[in-house]
């Protein structure tokens, strides 16, 4: 299995994001208790002196002259875009092989199962749609990223397909972690996303992919429950009230929570198997598991 990463696409990777320290101020004051200027600068213990320095605007540039990744990526290598044709360094061949290869794909997919079904039963029960449909789109750019990949300067799908990459070049040089330690990946990331670098990139993906969605489905929520009745009635009343926030930050947390297990899994095998039947396969899985848990049933 061949293929580089477009040299767009790892441009807009390695971007260098520049810190300003007007809203390292901004977020010290409003969320300081949450530590969220010491995450905006990407130094947790340090993050009160360079938001008083102004070192994190100062650093980036620095690494950026050096061609080497910002800040938030220094656990990555610099990259040419071809090491996804390449088997990763925590791939173990022998692992895949017998009947301990049998019990890893046997264990992933109840890992896919289990986290499906869950999926679709939240949203049979809550009427949120959002996250599957956020889970299906991460399902087909896991396994027709590469041939959509001409297609990233298009609105929308081209940003789903820079995505897909920044994830797959995430988890070639980050373990996706064992069967088990997937299920709790999504609570595990939250908790050591304040102290571990590789947490935040991880949990910034995901909550990437689920802001998007998000934006989406709020637009068109705006629009029918709120804009269209406003206009018949003259009325704004209805964007009043937190109905809204409520709505985003269960989606984006419901989103998270899923994607997680399920996109670790899949990128797994799509990074290790020289096929990407295996991954195709196990696609089918967790759309019928999804499909299950939303009609009651499997």
């Amino acid at each position: 299995m061949t293929e580089s990463i477009p040299r767009e696409i790892l441009d807009d990777l390695y971007e260098y994001p520049r810190k300003r320290t007007a809203l390292a101020f901004v977020l010290w004051g409003v969320l300081g208790v949450f530590g969220a200027h010491r995450i905006y600068l990407n130094r947790t213990w340090t993050g009160i002196l360079m938001l008083l320095t102004g070192g994190g605007a100062a650093r980036q540039t620095q690494r950026e002259q050096l061609r080497i990744p910002p800040v938030a990526l220094d656990f990555l290598p610099v990259s040419d875009g071809s090491e996804l044709s390449r088997r990763p360094e925590w791939d173990d061949p022998a692992s895949q092989e017998g009947t301990r290869g049998m019990f890893r794909v046997t264990a992933d997919a109840l890992v896919l199962v289990l986290a499906g079904y869950a999926l679709g039963a939240v949203a049979r029960l809550t009427g949120n749609i959002e996250s599957i449909t956020a889970v299906g789109a991460l399902i087909v750019v896991t396994n027709f990223g590469h041939q959509l990949a001409p297609l990233h300067s298009v609105p929308l799908v081209g940003d789903l397909v820079r995505w897909s990459y920044r994830l797959r070049l995430f988890y070639h040089h980050v373990r996706p972690g064992s069967t088990l330690s997937r299920l709790v990946r999504p609570i595990a990331g939250f908790v050591f996303a304040p102290f571990r670098k590789r947490s935040r990139a991880e949990v910034g993906l995901y909550l990437r992919l689920g802001g998007a969605f998000v934006v989406l489905f709020l637009l068109e929520d705006l629009a029918t429950e709120v804009v269209q009745p406003a206009v018949a009635r003259a009325d704004l009343s209805g964007l009043t009230g937190g109905w809204w926030l409520k709505d985003v930050v269960f989606t984006l947390l419901n989103i998270y929570a899923f994607a997680v297990p399920i996109g670790a899994t899949l990128m797994l095998y799509l990074l290790s198997r020289r096929s990407r039947v295996a991954v195709g396969v196990l696609s089918l899985v967790t759309v019928a598991a999804i499909i299950g848990g939303a009609l009651g049933g499997l």
